[in-house]
């Protein structure tokens, strides 16, 4: 028998082949949980399943675009037919447009919130029956900092606000088949996307400066908060957000 908090958990990830999606799929592996991974950067998201299996975990990977409308049940089928259930739900994916309201397209509003929102919906609702089958299922995702709201970036915020509503109505709705839903609100993590992009690298160089914890996080530290919430120590909390920012928001 596997140890760990997650052991002999089956885990699906969307948004594994990187950052803070990765963390959490290497993380859960190393807590005894079988992954199913998914991206849509196929080279990516096998390079997390490798990097598993050659630790000894078991995990599976599907390369897909989660905003495709046959894509949802394309993945429950997979998850049932390779693992025949699923104890933990982490939707991860997301992307993020920056730019004055000016400046956001409705084609750049409509993507964000297709792959930051609809998808995460989509993928819970067609994963429902599989995590009713946990008998102690959990869902968590990931939102923001974002919810509170910050300039140049209307239609990321709405998103993650989105998902911190959504978060709470799915808590009060599942309840009944034993699946509870939580969110992790990360504030300035240091992933590839961020290190890379001379522009956020500044910005959270400087707002890091003003936190009491004076850095940027690291994606492993918002994994062990994923960890926790899908696990059975967190049996008795639902609908809520757990903030993981350096103590950025203290409100």
């Amino acid at each position: 028998m596997k140890h760990g908090l997650l052991a002999d958990k089956v885990v699906l990830v969307t948004g594994a082949a990187r950052g803070i999606g990765r963390a959490i799929a290497l993380c859960a592996s190393a807590e005894g949980a079988s992954l199913f991974l998914t991206d849509r950067d196929e080279r990516g998201v096998r390079e997390t399943s490798a990097a598993i299996e050659g630790a000894g975990g078991r995990a599976h990977a599907l390369a897909g675009d989660l905003t495709a409308p046959e894509f949802p049940e394309r993945l429950s089928l997979e998850v049932a037919e390779k693992f025949h259930r699923l104890d933990v739900l982490v939707n991860n994916a997301g992307v993020e447009h920056r730019g004055s309201v000016a400046e956001h397209t409705p084609d750049a509003w409509s993507r964000v919130i297709a792959i930051n929102l609809t998808a995460p919906f989509l993928i819970t609702r067609a994963m429902l029956g599989l995590l009713e089958k946990s008998n102690a299922g959990a869902i968590v995702n990931i939102a923001s900092t974002a919810v509170a709201g910050f300039p140049g970036q209307v239609a990321y915020d709405s998103s993650k606000g989105g998902i911190l509503s959504m978060t709470r109505s799915l808590a009060m709705d599942l309840a009944r088949h034993r699946i509870r839903a939580n969110a992790v609100c990360p504030g300035f993590i240091a992933t590839d996307m961020v290190l890379q992009d001379s522009e956020l690298k500044r910005l959270g160089e400087l707002t890091t400066r003003a936190l009491p914890i004076r850095r940027m996080g690291a994606p492993e530290e918002i994994a062990e908060a994923v960890i926790w919430l899908a696990s059975d120590r967190a049996s008795y909390v639902t609908g809520q957000a757990l903030f993981v920012d350096g103590g950025w928001i203290r409100t």
